[in-house]
């Protein structure tokens, strides 16, 4: 379901120019700011806002969201001025309405990406998943730092529902024309923000993490925080020994055990992994 059917409206745009975004309390603020004349709430299964659209006198509907940040009672006041309709549509289905929104927005953007997956990627990622055991089957994951989405195809096919999300939004576009990344179940957002944007999951990934050296270590120490922190289960890969080091070290910070081995199903990126199994 997308929003405009959510909100029973033909045209609309969000308010954020992208999902990361929706965490400012700015945008608050804004919407407050509109010169409206009408507005309609749009309140969740346990009647919680989760976003309010508003029609501008001299434009069109414009709709903001409260998923990632607090509702504020401004906006509860701005409403009852303007507007009299109250929609109610379950909060994963808006989740997803909200995510294919900005998938969207992004195959607009990057109509032509590149492929960028190699000959025989999915299978070196299929044989080190099975080497771990894991059974998808009701089962969530996490793709951090999923590129264009050929380990979220793996996890998909393996049972898993899975989702992902780069900073890259031309990996994204590239990843949905490809069929490999699903537009509800992909983002593009900051991976060190992950628990803002995502649930605790059972199982997360994070293939060909790096470069990690001295200087910028301590983006990728938040990373690995947000996937230890989310994840039950957690394998991740990078090219070299030093670079599983550090994630085995911030992995035992963490509470965790881990285990590391070398992979030789593709000795470029996935050379090193770190597997941690339960919290």
């Amino acid at each position: 379901m997308k929003i405009n059917d959510i909100f029973e409206i033909e045209n609309l745009e969000c308010l954020e120019p992208t999902l990361n975004d929706h965490t400012e309390t700015g945008y608050t603020g804004m919407t407050l700011s509109l010169d409206a004349d009408d507005a309609r709430l749009l309140i969740d299964e346990e009647e919680n806002p989760v976003a309010i659209a508003v029609h501008e006198k001299d434009g069109g509907w414009l709709v903001s969201s409260f998923l990632y940040r607090p509702f504020s009672l401004g906006i509860l006041e701005f409403f009852e001025e303007f507007g009299s309709d109250i929609y109610q549509e379950n909060r994963n289905t808006c989740l997803f309405a909200l995510r294919e929104y900005y998938c969207n927005d992004i195959l607009n953007e990057f109509p032509s990406v590149i492929e960028d997956n190699r000959p025989g990627r999915y299978e070196m990622i299929k044989s080190l998943l099975d080497q771990t055991g894991w059974d998808g089957k009701g089962k969530t994951a996490l793709d951090f730092c999923c590129g264009s989405g050929v380990a979220t195809s793996v996890l998909r096919d393996k049972g898993f529902e899975t989702l992902s999300f780069d900073n890259d939004a031309g990996l994204i576009s590239r990843g949905i024309q490809s069929g490999r990344l699903l537009p509800d179940y992909s983002m593009c957002i900051d991976a060190s923000c992950a628990s803002v944007f995502c649930p605790d999951a059972d199982f997360g990934i994070g293939l060909m993490l790096g470069d990690i050296t001295a200087f910028n270590s301590h983006i990728w120490e938040g990373i690995s925080a947000e996937i230890f922190g989310l994840c039950e289960n957690v394998l991740i890969s990078t090219a070299t020994e030093p670079e599983i080091k550090r994630i085995e070290g911030w992995c035992r910070d963490s509470g965790r055990k881990a285990e590391i081995f070398s992979n030789d199903r593709d000795p470029i990126y996935d050379a090193w992994v770190c597997l941690s199994e339960g919290f």
